[in-house]
């Protein structure tokens, strides 16, 4: 589902829908990640700070994007599954796991329709991709074997406030994550704080952030 701290011009699919609606998802994000091509991917910090001393298992990348968690994963010893809507960003990923003597199963898919699987996990990825993510909790929930662990960044809803997107809601209500996975989930550590955000348009100023890990008890 990449080496990625990004800043983009851009907020995440809801944005750019907008500011491309006769596009579908597939086309903004190719053309987005054709545009990034080459550009270095830093993975997130929060995710690497989870893992620290974990020992590497079965890891799923919900929207991996261009591969830059993936990868990093993959570094460390995950036998890493990612899947993106965007055949060119999962592309690239492929490219630059070649590149690096990496291996990695990048596939093409939509968040919707992706076959999550039971008890297949030790951890499972979703970074900034907010209602893709809550609406299709139960399914993650099912993909993470007992013991395995849900690790989450995204924005909070107060970046609408800040004037830093306009339309539609955009990003995570307050304390939305615990109450749609902590029915399942036990609720390690959640953190709802103002800091840089991996993708965001906010010239790298701090901005609303949610954090969340998960895990399923055995």
């Amino acid at each position: 589902m990449i080496v990625r701290t990004v800043a983009v011009l851009a907020l995440c699919l809801p944005l750019l829908a907008v500011a491309q609606q006769k596009k579908s998802a597939e086309e903004v994000w190719n053309d987005l990640y054709s545009k990034r091509e080459g550009k270095e991917h830093q993975f997130n910090k929060f995710l690497a700070e989870t893992v620290k001393g974990r020992t590497p298992g079965k890891a799923l990348d919900i929207g991996m994007g261009q591969g830059r968690n993936s990868l990093f994963l993959a570094a460390l010893g995950w036998d890493v599954t990612g899947f993106d809507i965007s055949e060119v960003g999962v592309k690239q990923a492929q490219a630059e796991a070649q590149k690096r003597g990496l291996k990695i199963n990048a596939q093409v898919g939509d968040v919707d329709k992706f076959n999550y699987g039971k008890g297949q996990y030790d951890l499972v990825v979703g970074m900034y991709m907010h209602e893709y993510l809550t609406r299709n909790a139960a399914k993650i929930v099912e993909s993470l074997k007992p013991g395995g662990i849900l690790v989450v960044e995204g924005i909070h809803r107060d970046i609408n406030k800040a004037g830093l997107q306009g339309g539609e809601m955009y990003g995570h209500a307050t304390n939305e994550l615990p109450k749609v996975f902590g029915v399942a989930l036990r609720i390690l550590y959640y953190q709802d704080t103002m800091d840089k955000a991996d993708w965001e348009r906010s010239g790298g100023k701090p901005v609303p952030v949610v954090r969340m890990i998960a895990v399923k008890e055995r």
